[in-house]
């Protein structure tokens, strides 16, 4: 049983803020046997006892008036020993929470030894919160109540030692007030040092003063006596010290030692999941960070996802990726990244890991911790199957977008082990032996892999392919398992705006002359044709061709290539990119993947700098250039189909190549906007589908403690270093200082300071007084 709580109110002046105190009170204390106690300390200002005139017919209220003012402590005192029951000195500028009196009793009586409790505020020295001992203002997107739920939700219920109460609300159990008495009213007058001589009385009698971090209860300040502050704090502050000489030193060893820390850290680690009213939260799984390269290089899939989170303006976005080991959960908001969070899984995964109890559990607690709307799957490389059957079980919807053929096989290309398409040429002899020489694996996986496929694909509700051909794909190989639930999205693209005269040059063609820029964009490796472009290159008859290499080189043979006509201008940023292509002034640029792309996001790059392509006859490379005309497909995928096409390109009219540039300006480019306004609609539709599932015990969630310590796992030091570059710094540094370790003065200097350190103490000052005389 709660015990009753007499809630005493000294008031002076500020009846604004005093009415404002009343009716949060009358609003929010519930389940708990109270009465507030209105102490009016002769308020010059009439509006205060009109109000107060008021409120003395309230069955909860009791209003007293002084007959002379007494000042803060003696009226508090008035109200205490008026009291019979616990106490809560509240302050009339303060605006209490929901169930703030229930929690903080619950918090007294956990313990015989506790005497008082104060909650957490804005404006309340070391009891401040989202900054330490500071004066806070409720921080950006939070009002007041909703900051005290966010504060609730995602306490870590410490309840820590505090050397002092502080006054702004303040608990007290009666059995301590009879044990120890009322506050001193004969030495601290009207207010100032009161609370923190009374907690010293209390700490004296072997109780504790404690903080109850899952309350918050707002501070506007101090209201009354404000021109005599300065003067009663320095007054009383020397009284305090006077009467209990420790004080000074322990309230400045608590705030530079600040054992409050992990409350703050806290806080400002998840203040972001609750700061601003949202449309939902949406889980994008994916193999890599589209802010930094985590597992492998950025590509494709990354850069969807990136503009899709940079372009939804009222959702919150976590992005699950991970290493086998451990799951990575960003937070993003409005395109920015706001906290990372690393869980560690029990066991590591891998490939064979269809279904995991281990990662499953762990993605369970993230969807249900961070209150997860929609489930997003970009690629499923680095986790299990599990995703859409957890999100099922919590009554959440899935959408998958298709950037490969993952499902088809792990390989994720369609290509096999000689890098050729193999989408038409399959058997179960083929794949075991592709298979065998990826992963070494003996027996046909893929069979058991199509399974879990199928398996999969009934728990997704719906599939999004950048490209029609991608679809049709899809269609072709699972049939009416995903047929009636498979649509096609284009990617989005940066508005092309008509730059054509700054790109326009005299056509090469035109003026007969006697080189062409022939150029091959993005990460050039087997899967995108390194072998291709290797053989056109080095076996191409016409010797009028700059051959320009733009990008990463996946593949040694281009690495080694040496020819005088071949430029290779290395890696490149996604935003740099059109500077570059306008530096080169580029004739062609040649796409030769042997793998049906999903998309190409390069051969939206060469056409936003008017560059007609040379594509292979597959895939959304085909599609699209037929689609838009910006350029020619090749008859086949060898390297003599395609030097017949350069042949018949370099020949064409001067018309030919116009037309083609023509089409590539003309054309109606699907914008980030349109691709967004199709997401939003989709999300919105899921989001607001979702089976409105409470928590059940049986499903799991991570405690307070267990996301602090996953947000607090990783902090990089230095702002914008991935993790990896992290790990290598430290390493970097640790050689460093093993390096410096095995020198010779190292080993005199270690040597003497464990076996002579009066001789280390001597060095110093010598060297102290070197420094001191060459300064001077």
């Amino acid at each position: 049983m709660i015990p009753n709580c007499d809630i005493i109110i000294p008031v002076y002046n500020a009846v604004n803020e005093l009415k404002e105190c009343v009716d949060s009170i009358l609003k929010y204390t519930d389940e708990v046997n109270y009465r507030i106690i209105i102490i009016n300390d002769c308020s010059p200002d009439p509006e205060v006892k009109n109000y107060l005139n008021t409120l003395v017919e309230h069955e909860k209220i009791l209003v007293i008036e002084n007959e002379k003012n007494l000042g803060f402590v003696g009226t508090v005192n008035v109200g205490m020993r008026i009291s019979k029951n616990d106490v809560v000195l509240l302050n009339s500028d303060t605006v209490v929470t929901d169930g703030w009196l229930k929690k903080i009793i619950n918090a007294a009586y956990m313990d015989e030894n506790i005497a008082t409790v104060t909650p957490l505020t804005n404006n309340g020295t070391i009891c401040s919160v989202p900054n330490f001992n500071e004066d806070n203002e409720i921080p950006h997107g939070f009002s007041v109540d909703s900051f005290a739920q966010f504060i609730e939700k995602t306490s870590l219920n410490l309840f820590p030692e505090i050397p002092t109460a502080v006054g702004f609300c303040m608990f007290i159990k009666r059995k301590v007030l009879d044990e120890i008495g009322l506050f001193d009213e004969e030495t601290f007058g009207k207010g100032y040092g009161e609370e923190n001589d009374f907690c010293c009385r209390v700490i004296e009698h072997g109780y504790r003063n404690i903080l109850a971090d899952n309350v918050f209860i707002y501070h506007k300040g101090s209201m009354s006596f404000q021109g005599e502050k300065l003067k009663l704090m320095k007054e009383n502050g020397k009284k305090l010290n006077e009467k209990y000489p420790y004080y000074d030193k322990m309230i400045a060893n608590f705030i530079r030692e600040n054992p409050l820390k992990k409350i703050h850290e806290n806080i400002q680690y998840r203040m972001e999941e609750y700061r601003n009213e949202t449309d939902g939260n949406i889980l994008f799984i994916m193999h890599n960070f589209f802010d930094e390269a985590y597992n492998h290089s950025i590509g494709g899939t990354e850069f969807h996802v990136k503009d899709i989170i940079q372009n939804i303006q009222n959702y919150n976005a976590y992005v699950l990726s991970g290493n086998m080991k451990e799951l990575i959960l960003k937070h993003f908001y409005l395109g920015e990244l706001k906290t990372t969070y690393h869980f560690k899984l029990k066991e590591p995964i891998n490939l064979t890991h269809f279904r995991n109890k281990y990662y499953a559990e762990v993605l369970e607690q993230i969807m249900t911790s961070f209150n997860i709307d929609l489930i997003h799957i970009h690629h499923l490389k680095q986790h299990t199957f599990d995703v859409p059957f957890v999100a099922k079980k919590l009554g959440i919807k899935v959408i998958f977008t298709l950037h490969d053929y993952y499902l088809f096989c792990p390989k994720t290309n369609l290509l096999d082990e000689n890098y050729e398409y193999c989408i038409d040429s399959r058997s179960e002899y083929k794949c075991r032996n592709c298979l065998r020489k990826a992963y070494g694996f003996y027996t046909p996986f893929i069979n058991k892999w199509k399974q879990h496929v199928e398996k999969l694909i009934e728990q997704v509700d719906l599939f999004i392919c950048p490209s029609k051909s991608t679809e049709e794909l899809f269609v072709r190989e699972f049939g009416q398992k995903i047929k009636n639930k498979i649509t096609t999205i284009e990617h989005g693209i940066e508005e092309i705006k008509d730059n054509y005269s700054k790109h326009q040059r005299k056509n090469r063609i035109e003026q007969k002359s006697s080189s062409y820029k022939i150029g091959f964009l993005g990460g050039l490796s087997p899967v995108k044709g390194s072998n291709v472009i290797y053989e056109v290159i080095t076996s191409y008859p016409k010797q009028n061709v700059e051959w320009h290499l733009i990008g990463e080189l996946g593949d040694p043979k281009l690495t080694l290539l040496n020819q005088v006509n071949v430029i290779k201008h290395g890696r490149y940023k996604r935003e740099s990119i059109q500077e570059i292509l306008e530096s080169i002034g580029l004739d062609l640029i040649c796409f030769f993947s042997q793998c049906p792309e999903t998309y190409s996001y390069t051969l939206s790059e060469a056409w936003r700098s008017n560059i007609p392509v040379l594509v292979t006859p597959i895939g959304a490379l085909k599609e699209r250039v037929e689609k838009n005309g910006g350029g020619w497909v090749a008859e086949g995928m060898d390297s003599k189909s395609i030097m017949k096409k350069l042949d018949e390109i370099m020949n064409s009219t001067v018309e030919d190549w116009e037309k083609v540039k023509d089409n590539i300006r003309k054309f109606k480019y699907r914008t980030k906007k349109e691709m967004m306004e199709d997401y939003i609609q989709l999300y919105n539709k899921f989001i607001s589908e979702k089976e409105k599932t409470t928590l059940q015990s049986n499903h799991k969630k991570f405690t307070n403690e267990e996301v602090y310590l996953a947000a607090k796992y990783f902090k990089p030091i230095l702002e914008g270093m991935s993790v990896l570059q992290y790990n290598n710094k430290i390493h970097e540094l640790q050689m460093e200082l093993n390096s410096i370790k095995n020198t010779i003065g190292w080993k005199i200097l270690d040597y003497l300071r464990k076996n002579y350190p009066q001789f280390i103490e001597v060095t110093k000052r010598v060297i102290y007084l070197v420094l001191k005389m060459r300064r001077s």
